[in-house]
C-alpha cells in the first residue's frame, strides 16, 4: 500500500491510501497522532489517565509565564481551554493564572462557556482529548521558548 501526507494551502493535511484521500483538520491530525502514539508506544506518557494528564498540565499553567499563557490562550483550541478550566474550576491559583491574562469580554466567554458546556462535569473522553491537545500546544511553546516556568 502506498501512504503519502501533504499539506493543503487552507493549512489541512491530506492523507492518502492509494486510491482514497482523506482531509484533517489540525485537531483531527493531533488526534490521529496520538491515537498512533498509544499503539505504537505502548506505556508512554500519552498513555496517563486523562486526569493525571490534565492535572499536569494544571501545575505547568500555575508557574507559567504570562506572556507563555497569553500566546497560549491565543493558539490553544477555545474548547480544549473550556473543559481544562472546568477540570480545575475549584483551583483558584490555575483560574486565576488563566483568567488573569485574559480581557474581560474573553473571561465572560469563558466563564460562560464553562458554565454551560460542562454543567455537570466533564466526561473522561472530553477531558483526556483536551488534555492531550493542550499537551501538545504547550511542549511546542516550551520547545520556542515562549512558556517558561517560575523555579521553586
Amino acid at each position: 500500500m502506498k501512504i503519502s501526507v501533504g499539506r493543503t494551502e487552507q493549512g489541512s493535511i491530506t492523507i492518502a491510501f492509494d486510491e482514497t484521500t482523506v482531509t484533517l483538520n489540525m485537531a483531527e491530525t493531533k488526534t490521529l497522532l496520538l491515537e498512533l502514539t498509544r499503539v505504537l508506544v505502548p506505556g508512554a506518557a500519552v498513555m496517563k489517565g486523562a486526569a493525571e494528564r490534565a492535572g499536569m498540565l494544571v501545575g505547568k499553567i500555575k508557574t507559567a509565564n504570562d506572556v507563555g499563557i497569553q500566546k497560549l490562550l491565543r493558539i490553544a483550541d477555545h474548547d480544549d481551554l473550556v473543559a481544562l478550566l472546568k477540570f480545575a474550576e475549584n483551583d483558584e491559583q490555575m483560574t486565576g493564572k488563566i483568567y488573569g491574562n485574559m480581557t474581560e469580554k474573553s473571561r465572560k466567554i469563558f466563564v460562560e462557556d464553562v458554565s454551560y458546556r460542562f454543567q455537570d462535569s466533564i466526561g473522561d473522553d472530553d477531558l483526556s482529548t483536551a488534555a492531550t491537545r493542550l499537551a501538545i500546544t504547550i511542549r511546542r511553546l516550551e520547545e520556542d521558548g515562549s512558556l517558561v516556568y517560575a523555579e521553586g
